[in-house]
């Protein structure tokens, strides 16, 4: 940036050429600077997720800059739709609600009919002057809630009420579900594309960026412009890495909606390999189209 001011105020080159110069290096150095910040709260979002030490710098292990492609936004709508209508735990979780209202259904029905209990021992007494000291008794009792009968039929009607609101909060949850399913499967193939375009920018300024190196090196291009290849190679890598983050939100969005949730086993009885490897084999569970 003092070089090309330098440059500017000697009359070295055009002055619009510089400013031009100037204006584009200072828009790179403001994305470079807010992409900056995202990674330094997403730091700290990690160090909370993982319980370490916030003022500690964290080392990430290298991963390949990939998104491996497993076919879920290639596969039927309707294949989608079946798996997280079968999977998803909010779904689940509504006909088990369900079931629920319809025992107590059964449940206020069986109040309505009187009690019947029956009973049986054998008795003894000591008494020396009893004929029989040994006999057995055995009692018949019919009881009968007289308010239960009164208010029976009010309650009859308000368990059915219970299962009516139960279906209809069933429906509205499956309506919700396949909605997200739409939105997640939407997002991910618009994220893969984002990262593909990304990914042809980034190799496009890498290769730019060596040739105009290159051209400095013999002296057949200022260093100036050099510089702004290299911010714009950077921003480029910067912008890489956010398009492969965002597909990864997306797959794990629509997995979540799908209730693909990995399987793994006991986390106290697993060493951190294993464990990193089981959930790297259920962290894209396949889902086979059903056969025609």
């Amino acid at each position: 940036m003092l070089d090309a001011r330098k440059a500017e105020d000697e009359r070295l080159r055009n002055p619009l050429d510089s400013l031009r110069y100037q204006r584009q290096l200072l828009e790179n150095l403001r994305l470079l600077e807010a992409i900056e910040q995202e990674l330094s709260m997403a730091q700290i979002e990690l160090a909370t997720l993982i319980n370490a030490p916030l003022g500690q710098a964290l080392q990430i292990a290298e991963t390949p800059l990939e998104s491996p492609d497993d076919g879920l936004e290639k596969l039927p709508v309707l294949r989608l739709e079946e798996v997280a209508l079968e999977n998803n735990a909010d779904v689940r979780e509504q006909y088990y609600n369900g079931r629920i209202a319809r025992e107590e259904v059964r449940k206020t029905m069986v109040r309505l009919f009187p009690n019947l209990s029956f009973s049986y021992g054998l008795k003894y007494d000591s008494d020396s002057y009893m004929v029989n000291n040994n006999w057995n008794e055995a009692g018949l009792q019919l009881s009968f809630n007289l308010f239960n009968l009164l208010t029976g039929s009010t309650q009859k009607k308000l368990a059915e009420a219970g299962v009516a609101l139960a279906d209809q909060r069933r429906f509205a949850t499956q309506m919700a579900v396949l909605a997200q399913v739409h939105l997640a499967r939407l997002q991910l193939i618009n994220n893969r594309s984002q990262l593909t375009r990304a990914e042809a920018i980034y190799a496009t300024d890498a290769r730019i960026s060596v040739v105009m190196r290159n051209r400095t090196e013999v002296q057949a291009q200022s260093k100036l412009e050099m510089v702004a290849n290299e911010t714009a190679a950077i921003l480029s890598l910067l912008r890489r890495y956010q398009a492969l983050a965002q597909v990864q939100v997306a797959e794990s969005r629509l997995l979540a909606n799908l209730g693909l949730e990995p399987k793994i086993g006991s986390t106290d009885e697993l060493t951190l390999e294993q464990l990193t490897e089981q959930l790297r084999r259920s962290g894209r569970p396949s889902i086979a189209a059903p056969k025609p």
